[in-house]
């Protein structure tokens, strides 16, 4: 007898039942509808990319899954795509515009993509190593109307999820937090410089007097990255940060803090833009606020940024973020390329609207009709009607349960609540009759009509469906 193996699922990846899946595609559907409505056009790439070119030159390797197959060399080694970008920069270096021929992608260009990506990080509360991300961006333009428009995109898609819920859209810009590095004396680049906008990310969580401490550590060599800040230094991130009030007013208070730092003063006023065009665009100034501390992909992101916060959901961290990233297609091409989007991880936005109870409509069948089988003998009948049936545009299925008898059959319809809507019942007396039974699961009403009939019946139905 051969071993029986466990069964069992890894950490961080997770099983879809019915209802779930039913429940996601509704969300995919949801977000998906809105997207289009902004013009953003759908492409799909493998999950698989070449290794060298997931790696780029960035330390992300570490959260890389590698695909090791036997006899090919190490420059054709293959690796899961841990998000939809690297694979965008690719088909965008792939498929250059030719005038000419009228083929490839014609700049500026919007696109959506969604599907499954992987991370081989820690699995958390709302943070998995398989995950769907639905992304959109938008290539090839440097005008602050594009971040605007990612900015509206996600204030339309979750305001279309999450109803009423109380949601922000915090947005920064990295050429301020750059622009701060270069006043604290250091290229903005650097690894100090990184570590301290490290340190700025944590200030919600362990508070100024905990970032002040990580600021002021002196390194112990060379090749520590602590920032080592004196005072007049930490007074000077210590103003930044506390940079309060509307949003009107932290671009006032900034302005007076970056004074004479031209780098900083370009992201400000890109800011000013995104805000001036948000509210164009219909996005609420209760939504959308300035928060000097988001830092976001720190050697990925080179302007605007933009994250979400949901009060009631923190605990899972932001479900919607993005920016913008003008060196896409670097490690590629030595084409200089714009960028600017955002990403939605569905999965986490599932396990949010899941905490905060947020009713999605579901469903434990796609099938809408079921035609109970009431008697082996009248099989012939049943297909015929299973045809007629899905003609008119419905979901339909035969009863495959074994026992035929009218109770059992009745009960297995009902494990197929919430979903099926209509129960189609022919016995021995209907055969004698040439009838069948038709039940409404909704309002318990049953009527009985001519076997010859039943197709005219459900396309009366679906047109009044429709």
């Amino acid at each position: 007898m051969s071993r029986k193996i466990k069964s069992r699922l890894p950490g961080g990846f997770q099983d879809f039942d019915t209802r779930k899946c039913l429940i996601k595609e509704k969300v995919i559907g949801i977000i998906e509808l809105v997207f289009r409505s902004f013009g953003f056009n759908p492409i799909e790439t493998p999950l698989v990319e070449f290794y060298e070119a997931l790696v780029g030159r960035d330390d992300t390797s570490k959260n890389l899954f590698q695909l090791r197959t036997k006899g090919i060399g190490a420059e054709e080694t293959l690796g899961l795509r841990f998000d939809h970008t690297v694979p965008f920069a690719r088909f965008l270096a792939l498929n250059p515009y030719n005038k000419k021929k009228q083929i490839g992608i014609s700049l500026p260009w919007k696109r959506s993509t969604v599907g499954p990506v992987f991370r081989a990080d820690k699995p958390q509360q709302g943070k998995y190593r398989q995950f769907f991300q639905f992304d959109i961006d938008i290539a090839g333009t440097r005008l602050m109307l594009a971040d605007a428009e990612i900015v509206a995109v996600m204030y339309c898609t979750l305001k279309a999820l999450l109803k009423d819920e109380e949601f922000k859209i915090k947005i920064n810009n990295r050429k301020t937090l750059n622009g701060l590095a270069e006043m604290l004396g250091f290229e903005s680049k650097s690894e100090k410089a990184m570590q301290i906008m490290r340190s700025l990310d944590k200030v919600e969580k362990i508070g100024w007097s905990g970032v002040k401490e990580e600021l002021a550590l002196k390194p112990i060599d060379d090749f520590d990255p602590s920032p080592g800040l004196d005072e007049k230094s930490l007074e000077i991130v210590y103003q930044f940060i506390t940079i309060s009030g509307n949003n009107t007013d932290k671009i006032k208070k900034a302005r007076e803090v970056f004074k004479g730092n031209n780098l900083a003063l370009q992201g400000i006023e890109e800011l000013e833009q995104i805000l001036a065009y948000a509210d164009n665009l219909g996005v609420p100034v209760e939504n959308l606020v300035i928060d000097f501390s988001v830092a976001r992909g720190l050697g990925y992101y080179t302007g605007p940024v933009f994250e979400t916060e949901i009060p009631r959901a923190k605990r899972f961290g932001s479900v919607f973020s993005g920016g913008r990233f003008d060196d896409l297609m670097q490690r590629f091409s030595n084409v200089s390329l714009p960028a600017v989007g955002a990403s939605i991880g569905v999965d986490r936005l599932l396990a949010v609207m899941d905490y905060l109870k947020l009713t999605i409509e579901t469903k434990n069948t796609v099938s809408e009709v079921m035609i109970l089988r009431l008697g082996e003998n009248l099989d012939s009948k049943y297909l015929e009607i299973l045809n007629w049936i899905r003609e008119t545009g419905f979901n339909v299925e035969l009863s495959f349960f074994g026992d035929t008898t009218w109770g059992a059959q009745f009960n297995y319809a009902l494990s197929r609540l919430p979903g099926l809507k209509y129960l189609v019942i022919m016995g021995g007396n209907e055969i004698e009759k040439g009838t069948v039974q038709i039940k409404n699961l909704a309002n318990k009403k049953q009527e009985e009509i001519a076997y010859k009939e039943i197709k005219k019946y459900f396309l009366t139905l679906k047109t009044e469906k429709l």
